[in-house]
């Protein structure tokens, strides 16, 4: 894939470019960043923050608050409520929030074009403060039903508003990866972490599911379990989601190197349901590399080598 970096910078350290986060985000004026503030302080207590709250807290005249608040519903930065003077944010305000913030850090200096988009999380192009390209990814829990969600994602039980989702998602994921960085090298590096984005690594690679020609299927396969081995033994936790589509290709100089991605639904090995989410996410890939590739192994052998219990498999 080639890639191009945004230059030069602009205000706030975000690249003037047609893109709508990017360029949304540049524009915000100070009391507009106020009150998209206010508005996250209290996700977690409305729905929708009333409007005499905000008012109150931004310290502003009525016009100007009235001026701003109009400005951000028009760049859909907020939602106001149909029946009460009441706003709340919306993900692309949460985006600004988050973004800015990481800016304001010195996590991400340069922002680029978006490079994927899932049922979960959408992912920009950007580079950190040391050079490195990077990944922003923004969490957006809620693009399937609720049930869904929560049936994937065991750790939202509280069932809390979308863009809380996004954030605890976002926090997890970034643990789970600077824990698992100190073990293994076959996940993404991570830099940085704001509300329901993380900055990771960007892996020049292939999902492993639209991966065909594979030079030797056995060897992935070995460096993924050797993966999940050390993240069980090492770092004492289970993926609890794995399989072919949350696995990238890396191919550097005819090495295959897999990386193991999207980690926010990991459970502690010490959790009740550990020992089933491990058997299923061994299965998932067993399934996956002897239909695809003619690869074969005996499931209980494998989970006692990703367990420890064996050397060998």
């Amino acid at each position: 894939m080639s890639i191009k970096l945004i230059t030069p910078l602009m205000r706030n350290g975000i690249s003037e470019m047609h893109l709508k986060l990017a360029r949304t985000c540049k524009d915000i004026s100070k009391v507009g960043l106020s009150i998209l503030s206010i508005l996250d302080e209290y996700l977690d207590v409305f729905e929708y923050v009333p409007e005499e709250l905000v008012f109150k807290k931004v310290r502003i005249p009525e016009k100007t608050f009235a001026r701003e608040i109009s400005t951000l519903r028009t760049k859909k930065l907020v939602e106001s409520h149909s029946t009460r003077a009441a706003y709340r944010l919306t993900f692309l305000g949460l985006d600004c929030l988050a973004l800015l913030e990481l800016v304001e850090k010195g996590v991400v200096t340069h922002v680029g074009p978006s490079i994927g988009t899932g049922k979960e999380s959408v992912l920009y192009l950007a580079k950190t403060s040391t050079n490195e390209i990077a990944v922003v990814k923004f969490y957006k829990i809620g693009r399937v039903s609720f049930k869904k969600v929560v049936r994937y994602r065991g750790y939202l039980t509280d069932q809390p508003s979308w863009l809380e989702a996004s954030k605890l998602a976002a926090e997890r994921e970034y643990r789970a990866l600077l824990l698992l960085s100190k073990h293994t090298n076959l996940i993404p590096k991570v830099w940085g972490w704001s509300k329901h984005a993380v900055v990771m690594e960007y892996i020049d690679g292939e999902d492993l599911y639209r991966y065909r020609n594979a030079r030797d299927p056995k060897s992935i396969l070995n460096l993924i379990l050797t993966t999940m081995r050390s993240a069980y033994l090492n770092a004492g936790i289970v993926h609890a989601d794995l399989s072919e589509y949350n696995i990238v290709v890396s191919v550097r100089d005819s090495s295959e190197i897999p990386y193991i991605i999207d980690w926010p639904q990991y459970v502690s090995r010490e959790d009740p349901l550990a020992e089933e989410y491990l058997t299923r996410d061994v299965s998932n890939l067993l399934k996956f590399f002897k239909r695809r590739y003619g690869v074969s192994l005996d499931l209980e052998k494998t989970v006692g080598y990703v367990k420890g219990l064996v050397d060998g498999i």
